[in-house]
């Protein structure tokens, strides 16, 4: 488990940590250039929910998922009806095909990079990762990840992984040339055109129903 309880409930508290979530997810949802209200977004590595009250104040839906389950306990706690799901992304993402219309992620894919695990395989964990994206995302929908890679060699991994599953997209860079300041999102687009449904899978039906 990434936090214990005790972490979980400090990181709540930390209303520094607080704003920073805020603004990021607020650009991130920026950057997905989603209509005015209504869009279904997933929150990856959603901790304890500061992403999903920017979602949910710009009047869209979300379902979050993170791999710490005292993390999505605090967010509990303060007693918001939420949608989460404790699962580690590196494994794919547990949800049917095409269902959301925008993705986000604040400071998590970059752990898809390290091996936490003796039998984690970043290279596998991060092509699981980008699998089950394009996978959920509604053809052409966007995807805006803000990551903090440890190096060009991170980087690469994660864009090459991307690539691997047909996605488009750019890295996008806040205040380059800051070195506090500096924050990397990458944009992705999912293709336009997927492959149909493998057998016995669900489509996207006319309601707004959830995965599980």
């Amino acid at each position: 488990n990434f936090y214990s309880a005790n972490e979980a409930a400090r990181y709540t508290q930390n209303a520094r940590m607080r704003t920073i979530q805020t603004h990021l997810a607020q650009r991130a949802l920026h950057l997905l250039g989603l209509p005015a209200r209504g869009a279904l977004i997933l929150d990856l590595g959603c901790g304890t929910g500061y992403s999903g009250r920017v979602v949910e104040k710009h009047g869209h839906f979300w379902v979050g998922l993170d791999v710490s389950a005292d993390m999505l306990e605090e967010s509990r706690q303060e007693g918001r009806p939420c949608d989460q799901l404790c699962h580690d992304m590196g494994t794919g993402l547990p949800f049917r095909r095409r269902i959301f219309d925008g993705v986000i992620s604040i400071s998590a894919v970059q752990w898809l990079c390290v091996a936490t695990k003796p039998e984690h395989n970043p290279e596998r964990r991060l092509q699981n990762f980008f699998r089950g994206l394009k996978r959920v995302l509604v053809p052409g929908g966007r995807a805006a990840l803000q990551v903090y890679p440890e190096d060009a060699e991170q980087m690469e991994l994660i864009r090459q992984a991307a690539l691997g599953q047909d996605f488009g997209g750019v890295f996008v860079a806040d205040f380059p040339t800051s070195e506090n300041s500096k924050k990397f999102f990458l944009l992705l687009y999912a293709p336009k055109e997927q492959p149909p449904p493998e057998r016995g899978e669900s489509e996207r039906s006319g309601g707004r129903g959830r995965g599980g």
